[in-house]
This record gives structure tokens, C-alpha cells and sequence, in this order.
């Protein structure tokens, strides 16, 4: 850290502990009944500890075997065809590998489009090739494809009822399930998929499926986790790892063990930052100086690996605003309609700052170039900080209900509208359902060189997904939360 980053983190702290005074002092002036100041469980993280982690996996020789290895697996495309290498790319994109097999994948994925051009089957039976065609609509739309919704047109049978019949096995019902979470706007035929995936995936979940067995496994995490789309893949690796090396049949072992070894490399460079953000975070002392504070530095660090930033300075100044805006709502009482909550909230979020430190933290300069890009993506930051800050609110609004926090986006519409806490959470939903589309459309409208950067910043909406999926993910430690740094940032894979 940087002194002029610590000088900027220490003059944030100032307008907070401003903001704070002066909020406390218009409390006091209303006839308003004073507020409940939410406490938090003490930090579950011991930092002696996490600064005393040491890989293995730090020494150069590992960095040496997985160069080797990477050439092996490389070596593999050029003897695989058709439905095969989609599950190639597919296991290497799931083992986070992706990075390293750019140009195969590339190629990989233009064989199979003449391949499909060319009206070739991609297998040797109907219901493997119904599977392969579900995979790769998928696979095409992850990576910035064209792939036109008529691609899946052969699963309907007249007057656009699909065909339950032939689309009945796990595989292919999760595969159309995940594609059609990369919808965009106007894409109806992508939402009847989506629903008649969910329906047949728990019906089938519910009969006589073995749910020890690697589709049953697939199918019990497809419907307990969000979908590929709004996960951030590398906290899905060792998951995906664990199930494939349970599979008897697997074929790959040099591409498991690849995987395995730069999990376990990636993993010791994690904690070598984490350490070092620890003993930024203990000089900072903003836990001592400022009581209202979560003392979160963890959670933190693991949000931003999974969105892939670095501390740069960013725009504070409407982000302060925004907070200000909040707290004067909360001490005046006051509940917004659900449009005026999103317009202050979706900078609240801390979306529109978190995206410039992304932008400009992994590009290292402020060009012209830079800055065409934020406005080219600006529909992207914007949908992108409406996610964050929805998210959010469905994983904490329960807690803040009991309370008497901040009214939330679930609370205005409940007032606005009249309706009770369960409609109003379909309705925001809808809005994220809405809101990544958007973002699926504009981001297939920017060149390639601009997707590698922007895909960082689409992050952030995975990253809450996960960080409130199954509640607050910052505030209670001893969940989710607890368990994805240790498996993602303490304990290697063995």
C-alpha cells in the first residue's frame, strides 16, 4: 500500500467520522425515537494466525512442473473432437485453467462453430448430441460467440411447447438451465427454458435420482447455488475438482493434476497478499479509531480476489454522498419509493468506485483509452452496482427489519406497493434477472481487448452473489462466508 492510497484510505475515515458526528447531532435535534445502532459478532479471525501460513507452494519448482504440465494438456486438443472438446474447454474453463489455454480454447470453439456450420452431428447418439448442442450454446456465450437462441429451436415441438420427453436427462436440462441464464433482453424463448429447466430439474431431484452419483451431486448443487453466470468461477474450482476426481471414468488425470497444482500455487500467492493486507489493515487503525467500523479486513480481501482489483484511488466523493443520503433517510424516518431507493442505491452500492479501481488498477494508467472505456461501459458499471446493491439487500433486509435499519429495496417496494415481504423479493428478483441481461447484451457489444478487462468488473456482481447468497456474508462470519476462505485462501488441495 502505497502512501498516498493509505492518505486516502485515512481521508475517507475523516468524512465517515464527520458524517457520524453530524448525523448524531440532527438525532438529537429530532423528536424522531432513537435508533437501534446494529452490534456486530467480534472478528472470527485471528491475524496471528493467518500471518503465520506458509505454502509449499510458493517455491519456483511447482511453478516449473505446472509449465510442463500445461504443454502436456495442450498437446491434447489437437486429438480431440467434437463433443469431447466441449468438455475440454469446458473442464478447463471450470478448473480455472482458462488463462492458459486462450489460444487452443479459441480454436477449439471455431472448429466446433464450422463443425455446426457444416450441419455435422456432434456425437454418435441423439440424446449426446441434444446435450452437446445445450453445451455449446453455452460454452459459446461465456466466451463472447455469436450464438443465436435458434440453436436450441430443435427442443420444441410446435407452437413453442418444448419436448418434455426428449429433453428429460440431467445433463442437458442443467446445461439449457445454465445457458439461459446468458440471456439478453427480448429473449422470451430463453425464459421458457429457464422454467421448464427448474421445473423438470426439481422434479427429478424429488424421484428417484441417486443423489450420491455424479449426476445427483450436479443436480443438488445446480439447484442449492446460484448458476455458473452469477458465480465467480475460481471459488467454484475446488469443488469442481473434488466431484471430477470422485468420477471412476475420468479420462484426463494430467489435466486434474494441473489443476490441483495451480490451485494450490494460486492459493500461496493469495495468502501472501492476504498477509500483507493484514499488516496494512493493523497500521490503518480504523477499528481503534473509528468504533462504528466491522472489523472485515478478510472478507474484504476475499471479495476483492474474486473481482480481481487492486487499491487504486477512486471517486469517494459520490460514494460519500450517497451513504449520507442513506443516513439522513434512516434518522428521518423516511422510506423512498423503490426508484428513488436504486437511484441514490445503485452508488451506495460501491459499485460505480469499486469498478474504477478495476479499470484503472489493472490497466496502471489513466488514458484517453481508459477513460473511452468506463463511458463505453457505463450501462455495465451501472447494472452491475443495481446487483450488488439488490444482493445485498435480499441477504441482510431480514436482520435490518428486526432492527429498524436503513429501509432496503425489499422494504420500499413492500410499502410502495402494498404487498408482503415474499412478493416484493420475487419483484427484485426480476430486477437482477433484468439487470443481467443488460449486462449479457453490452458486454458482447465491446471489441475483445475491452471484454478482458470489463469481465473483472462484471465480477463484482458475482462476487455478491456469493458474498450474500445465503445471507450477510460480512456481518456473520460463521457461515458461507467461513468456509469459502478457508477453502479458497487457507487450506491447499491434496
Amino acid at each position: 500500500m502505497t502512501l498516498s492510497q493509505t492518505m486516502a484510505c485515512r481521508n475517507v475515515m475523516t468524512i465517515l467520522s464527520t458524517m457520524q458526528k453530524q448525523n448524531l447531532h440532527t438525532v438529537e435535534n429530532q423528536s424522531h425515537p432513537k435508533k437501534t445502532i446494529p452490534t456486530y459478532k467480534p472478528n472470527i479471525w485471528k491475524y496471528d494466525h493467518l500471518l503465520s501460513l506458509k505454502s509449499e507452494y510458493s517455491k519456483k519448482k511447482y511453478k516449473v512442473e505446472a509449465e510442463k504440465l500445461i504443454n502436456e494438456v495442450s498437446c491434447t486438443f489437437s486429438n480431440t473432437v467434437s463433443l469431447a472438446l466441449l468438455e475440454l474447454v469446458d473442464r478447463i474453463d471450470k478448473f480455472g485453467l482458462s488463462s492458459y489455454f486462450e489460444v487452443e480454447t479459441k480454436e477449439a470453439l471455431e472448429k466446433i462453430i464450422k463443425c455446426m456450420n457444416s450441419g455435422a452431428s456432434y456425437s454418435s447418439s441423439k440424446d449426446e448430441d441434444l446435450y452437446a448442442i445445450a453445451l455449446c450454446f453455452r460454452l459459446l456465450r461465456e466466451h463472447g460467440y455469436h450464438a443465436s437462441q435458434d440453436m436450441l429451436k430443435g427442443l420444441f415441438a410446435g407452437k413453442g411447447k418444448l419436448m418434455t420427453k426428449k429433453v428429460s436427462d440431467i445433463k442437458t436440462l442443467l446445461e439449457l438451465l445454465e445457458g439461459s441464464y446468458l440471456s439478453m433482453d427480448d429473449e422470451n424463448l430463453q425464459n421458457d427454458i429457464r422454467i421448464f429447466s427448474t421445473k423438470n430439474l426439481k422434479n427429478l431431484s424429488t424421484s428417484n435420482v441417486d443423489r450420491f452419483s455424479t449426476n445427483g451431486e450436479y443436480l443438488s448443487n445446480s439447484l442449492k447455488y446460484n448458476p455458473l453466470a452469477f458465480r465467480v468461477r475460481w471459488y467454484d474450482v475446488r469443488r469442481h475438482l473434488n466431484a471430477q476426481e470422485e468420477l471412476e471414468c475420468y479420462t484426463n488425470p494430467m489435466l486434474l493434476k494441473l489443476a490441483k497444482l495451480n490451485f494450490n500455487i494460486i492459493q500461496a500467492t493469495h495468502q501472501k497478499d492476504l498477509k500483507h493486507v493484514i499488516r496494512w489493515w493493523r497500521n490503518l487503525c480504523i477499528v481503534e479509531d473509528l468504533s462504528f467500523t466491522r472489523d472485515r479486513i478478510v472478507e474484504s480481501f476475499f471479495y476483492a480476489v474474486g473481482v480481481t482489483s487492486e487499491p487504486q484511488h477512486g471517486s469517494w466523493v459520490n460514494f460519500c454522498k450517497a451513504l449520507l443520503v442513506e443516513a439522513t433517510w434512516y434518522h428521518k424516518g423516511h422510506i423512498p419509493t423503490l426508484e428513488e431507493y436504486l437511484d441514490n442505491g445503485w452508488i451506495s452500492s460501491s459499485g460505480p468506485l469499486l469498478s474504477c479501481h478495476v479499470i484503472f488498477g489493472l490497466t496502471n494508467e489513466i488514458t484517453n483509452e481508459t477513460l473511452d472505456l468506463c463511458k463505453n461501459c457505463k450501462e455495465i458499471i451501472y447494472h452491475t452496482s443495481v446487483i450488488i446493491r439488490l444482493c445485498n439487500d435480499k441477504g441482510t433486509s431480514t436482520a435490518e427489519l428486526e432492527r429498524g435499519d436503513v429501509a432496503s429495496s425489499i422494504l420500499c417496494y413492500m410499502q410502495e406497493e402494498n404487498v408482503s415481504e415474499e412478493v416484493a423479493r420475487e419483484h427484485i428478483e426480476s430486477i437482477i434477472l433484468d439487470s443481467w441481461k443488460k449486462i449479457n447484451y453490452h458486454f458482447n457489444t465491446l471489441s475483445t481487448s475491452h471484454r478482458k478487462l470489463v469481465k473483472h468488473v462484471i465480477n463484482e456482481a458475482r462476487m455478491a452473489h456469493v458474498m450474500y447468497q445465503f445471507g450477510d456474508g460480512f456481518g456473520v462470519q460463521d457461515g458461507e462466508t467461513r468456509d469459502h476462505i478457508l477453502f479458497n485462501l487457507v487450506e491447499p488441495l491434496t
